[in-house]
Protein backbone atom coordinates (compact mmCIF):
# COMPACT_ATOMS: atom_id res chain seq x y z
CA UNK A 1 0.00 0.00 0.00
CA UNK A 2 2.78 2.15 0.88
CA UNK A 3 4.26 2.06 -2.89
CA UNK A 4 1.25 2.63 -4.57
CA UNK A 5 0.66 5.61 -2.42
CA UNK A 6 3.57 6.95 -3.26
CA UNK A 7 3.53 5.95 -6.92
CA UNK A 8 0.40 7.77 -6.53
CA UNK A 9 -1.45 4.36 -7.53
CA UNK A 10 -4.86 4.48 -6.74
CA UNK A 11 -5.77 0.79 -5.03
CA UNK A 12 -9.69 -0.33 -5.49
CA UNK A 13 -10.68 -3.44 -3.53
CA UNK A 14 -13.43 -5.57 -4.38
CA UNK A 15 -16.08 -6.94 -2.08
CA UNK A 16 -15.60 -10.28 -0.29
CA UNK A 17 -18.65 -11.75 -1.76
CA UNK A 18 -17.77 -11.03 -5.39
CA UNK A 19 -15.40 -14.17 -6.44
CA UNK A 20 -15.64 -13.16 -10.01
CA UNK A 21 -14.81 -9.18 -9.73
CA UNK A 22 -10.72 -11.03 -8.64
CA UNK A 23 -11.16 -12.82 -11.62
CA UNK A 24 -11.88 -9.71 -13.98
CA UNK A 25 -8.92 -8.06 -11.84
CA UNK A 26 -6.19 -11.02 -12.91
CA UNK A 27 -7.31 -10.61 -16.23
CA UNK A 28 -6.83 -7.16 -16.49
CA UNK A 29 -3.90 -7.48 -14.71
CA UNK A 30 -1.92 -10.17 -16.92
CA UNK A 31 -3.05 -8.43 -20.16
CA UNK A 32 -1.28 -5.48 -18.66
CA UNK A 33 1.64 -7.52 -18.16
CA UNK A 34 1.54 -9.22 -21.42
CA UNK A 35 1.16 -6.04 -23.51
CA UNK A 36 3.64 -3.45 -21.55
CA UNK A 37 5.30 -4.51 -18.12
CA UNK A 38 7.03 -7.98 -19.42
CA UNK A 39 8.36 -6.48 -23.41
CA UNK A 40 10.62 -3.66 -22.02
CA UNK A 41 13.12 -3.21 -19.67
CA UNK A 42 12.20 0.19 -17.75
CA UNK A 43 14.68 3.06 -16.80
CA UNK A 44 12.56 4.51 -13.93
CA UNK A 45 9.52 4.34 -12.18
CA UNK A 46 8.11 7.46 -13.86
CA UNK A 47 8.92 6.04 -17.51
CA UNK A 48 6.61 3.16 -16.43
CA UNK A 49 4.33 5.49 -15.40
CA UNK A 50 4.00 7.33 -18.34
CA UNK A 51 3.45 4.66 -20.48
CA UNK A 52 1.01 2.55 -18.88
CA UNK A 53 -1.19 6.03 -18.97
CA UNK A 54 -0.57 6.03 -22.65
CA UNK A 55 -2.09 2.19 -22.62
CA UNK A 56 -4.63 2.53 -21.16
CA UNK A 57 -5.92 4.82 -23.32
CA UNK A 58 -5.31 2.96 -25.83
CA UNK A 59 -6.65 0.12 -23.92
CA UNK A 60 -10.05 1.98 -23.80
CA UNK A 61 -10.13 3.39 -26.93
CA UNK A 62 -8.16 1.28 -29.71
CA UNK A 63 -8.93 -2.73 -27.97
CA UNK A 64 -12.54 -4.11 -28.72
CA UNK A 65 -13.43 -6.78 -26.09
CA UNK A 66 -15.32 -9.74 -26.73
CA UNK A 67 -17.51 -9.56 -23.56
CA UNK A 68 -18.72 -5.90 -24.78
CA UNK A 69 -19.62 -7.43 -27.81
CA UNK A 70 -16.24 -6.44 -29.99
CA UNK A 71 -16.60 -2.71 -28.96
CA UNK A 72 -13.97 -0.56 -27.05
CA UNK A 73 -14.97 0.29 -23.45
CA UNK A 74 -15.24 3.81 -24.26
CA UNK A 75 -17.83 3.18 -27.40
CA UNK A 76 -19.53 0.38 -25.05
CA UNK A 77 -19.91 2.93 -22.06
CA UNK A 78 -20.80 6.08 -24.31
CA UNK A 79 -24.01 3.96 -25.67
CA UNK A 80 -24.58 2.52 -21.78
CA UNK A 81 -25.19 6.03 -20.55
CA UNK A 82 -26.81 6.91 -24.19
CA UNK A 83 -29.42 4.56 -23.13
CA UNK A 84 -29.43 5.36 -19.12
CA UNK A 85 -29.92 8.77 -20.27
CA UNK A 86 -32.74 7.89 -22.34
CA UNK A 87 -34.73 6.65 -19.55
CA UNK A 88 -33.77 9.12 -16.96
CA UNK A 89 -35.63 11.70 -19.18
Amino acid sequence: MKECSVLEIKQIFTCYNNPKGNADTERVIRTIKEDLIWIKEWESPSQLKDELKAWIVRYNTDFPHSSLHYKTPEQFEKEHLSCTTKFAA
